[in-house]
């Protein structure tokens, strides 16, 4: 198992790769090149690809351990739009138990486990790419050159551009989202409240998107 964190700035990553450190191989795509390769729109998601190099199972939503957030009590004393996001978390669909349990099958049986897909199911599973869903690539890329050329203020239209065109894809925005709402150093910050330049957050979005329900690529197990 290789874990790839995507980040323009390394050292966001960097304290869980050392955490993860030794036993855990882990690397850091700064390019965002996996989304390309891949079809990531979300994280966490996952691929995988057996011993010859072949593509078993398509970019899906990979969670294996079930998020603290869905237990937490929605209390009246919090503040409202707290209480709307986590009302939309505990709408997301919870795999990761069953998710877990058929990478360990995976593992054991490998092309014999009912969950290594065929290349026809690959194929029909992976998610199409229409033209603005490639627009908006090239839209992210050239907002993350700009970004390292010439500054942020440079990148951020195009980066605008690549979430219109693409707006599920939450990796262009979370990335984008990040370097507004988190300070130099900070956590990153989970609430995303960018409206003064981005003009949303990540729960108006959610909304947007039809809910938490909506959320991320499911697996189909």
């Amino acid at each position: 198992m290789l874990t790839v964190a995507l980040d323009l700035d390394p050292a966001q990553a960097l304290p869980w790769i050392e955490a993860a450190a030794p036993t855990h191989p882990s690397l850091i795509d700064s390019s965002h090149l996996i989304d390309e390769m891949f079809g990531i729109t979300n994280v966490p998601m996952a691929v995988w690809i057996d011993e010859d190099g072949v593509l078993v199972r398509p970019a899906e939503s990979a969670s294996i351990e079930v998020s603290g957030f869905r237990d937490m009590e929605i209390s009246e004393d919090l503040p409202e739009r707290l209480q709307l996001a986590l009302g939309e978390i505990k709408k997301m669909p919870e795999t990761a138990e069953e998710y877990r349990a058929a990478i360990a099958d995976w593992v054991s049986l490998g092309a014999s486990s009912a969950f290594a897909l065929s290349a026809d199911e690959v194929v029909a599973r992976s998610l199409p790419r229409p033209l603005d869903h490639a627009r908006a690539a090239a839209c992210f890329e050239l907002g993350q050159h700009l970004h390292q050329t010439e500054g942020k203020d440079a990148a951020i239209p195009w980066w605008k551009e690549a979430h219109r065109l693409h707006p599920e894809n939450w990796t262009y925005k979370r990335q984008a989202w990040t370097l507004e709402s988190t300070p130099p150093g900070e956590p990153s910050d989970l609430a995303q409240e960018v409206t003064e330049v981005y003009g949303t957050s990540w729960l108006d979005d959610v909304l947007a998107l039809g809910g938490g329900a909506n959320y991320g690529v499911t697996p189909q197990l």
